[in-house]
């Protein structure tokens, strides 16, 4: 399986939500509505990464928040499971991936 990828999956509570993966352990599950805050914050700084030095959300369907670095050469996501990097082509699929309708 290619990672990064992002999958639709139900919540008991939340009902459809997207899950982000990174890898097959480290993975983000997001409320539409965060999917789509994330996808535009990804289109964002893909489009010009120099305004933003990090970026931050606490999704309300997992335990672990979303940490990450803008840097240069893509994204670099802190996790539990240790650093995570997005190159820019990651980052502008991820954004496209999280842009539900």
């Amino acid at each position: 399986m290619d990672y990064p990828l992002v999958k639709r999956v139900s919540h008991r509570l939340f009902g459809e939500m997207l899950r982000m993966m990174l890898s097959e352990r480290v993975y983000f599950d997001l409320t539409l509505e965060e999917g789509r805050t994330l996808s535009r914050n990804f289109t964002a700084v893909a489009f010009d990464w120099r305004r933003v030095d990090f970026l931050y959300l606490s999704p309300v369907g997992g335990d672990g928040e979303f940490s990450a670095a803008v840097r240069q050469d893509g994204v670099h996501v802190e996790t539990a499971d240790g650093a995570h990097h997005l190159t820019w082509d990651d980052v502008t699929e991820l954004a496209e991936r999280l842009a539900v309708v």
